[in-house]
């Protein structure tokens, strides 16, 4: 019953596509604080975003200045390379499809200890399939004044997840990597890759299940997040589980799954079986050692007695032999 709960629990997650994924990391230089220098920064909402009946999208941009000083703001609408484990990096140059379509104040000037609210609104391109996309925004700062002695250029970026809802080719896979047959230690880990292999973005949810071999019972799962995560399109991440035994051992069948939709309601799982384990916590490998250590010295107070038992019998038979010798009849 269990088992089934979670499933349910992670096969309306999938289906509903409610969750926010939350903001990409996009690192950029942090501003820092000093004469001359911009302190800002720039957050922006962590849903997804879907077009209204207009098929437009609105969002907001807030930037605020942190520091003493006036500050001169531009706005850059940039190209986004997804990469592998939700690693994000900016092309530095206008996105092909969607740069025209976004309008946004190019520029603002921001006062000491104030912030702005900065909309920007996004027409979707003609002909775009239905998929996720990542758009982003540099945020480039300077003090405005002319007479500062120095003038740092500081950056910040930010990531926009947009959805275009609708069915699609999505298609995940899992890759099972060959693990050694034997495990000393009661704690056990191991990775799997979960790659997109469709061609649009996907948002799965990984998972392992751990059976044992011998009785065919599942003995734990292990979710790698509580939340969806998104899988661009030739991106992959990582499944990483551990698992900890708590008997005498266990010959453990660990199984890869990643629960994902396509956009029209309907979840499908990836599977993969890995390679059986022999898990061995080191309290069972001690316990064996010092019973093969008492068997070994059994054996050994055996072997030793049995060779006194063999040279009192032999000096009997010594003994009597030359008593037999020694009787002369009269």
């Amino acid at each position: 019953m269990r088992k089934l709960m979670a499933l349910t629990a992670v096969l309306t997650a999938v289906l509903g596509l409610g969750t926010p994924t939350g903001v990409l990391a996009a690192p950029m230089p942090p501003a820092q604080t000093k004469t001359g220098s911009a302190d800002f920064a720039v957050s922006t909402t962590s849903d997804r975003l879907y077009p209204d009946k207009n098929n437009e999208i609105r969002t907001v941009l807030t930037i605020a200045n942190n520091g003493p000083r006036e500050l001169a703001v531009e706005i850059r609408s940039v190209g986004v390379d997804p990469g592998d484990n939700g690693q994000v990096s900016f092309t530095g140059r206008p996105d092909a499809a969607w740069s025209s379509a976004v309008e946004y104040p190019s520029s603002l000037r921001l006062a000491a200890q104030a912030y702005k609210r900065v909309p920007v609104t996004l027409r979707v391109p003609p002909n775009t399939l239905p998929d996720i996309y990542l758009l982003g925004f540099v945020v480039e700062a300077q003090p405005s004044d002319p007479n500062a002695g120095i003038r740092l250029y500081h950056q910040i970026g930010a990531l926009v997840t947009v959805e275009i809802p609708g069915a699609s080719e999505r298609e995940m896979e899992i890759e099972v990597d060959r693990a050694a047959f034997f495990h000393l230690g009661a704690d056990y880990q191991h990775t799997y890759e979960v790659r997109n292999v469709g061609t649009a973005a996907s948002l799965g949810r990984g998972q392992v299940r751990i059976d044992s071999r011998l009785t065919h019972e599942n003995v734990g799962v292990y979710q790698s997040n509580a939340e969806l995560q998104l899988f661009p399109a030739g991106t992959k991440r990582d499944l990483t589980y551990e698992y900890e035994v708590r008997g005498l051992f266990l010959l453990a069948e660990p199984k890869a799954q990643i629960l994902y939709g396509n956009g029209n309601g309907i979840a499908h799982v990836a599977e993969a079986t890995g390679q059986t384990v022999l898990i061995i916590p080191w309290p069972t490998i001690i316990g064996l050692c010092v019973l093969l250590v008492l068997l070994l010295s059994y054996w050994y107070y055996l072997r030793r007695r049995r060779a006194a038992q063999r040279r009192e019998l032999e000096g009997q038979r010594t003994r009597f032999r030359h008593a037999a010798r020694s009787w002369r009849p009269a």
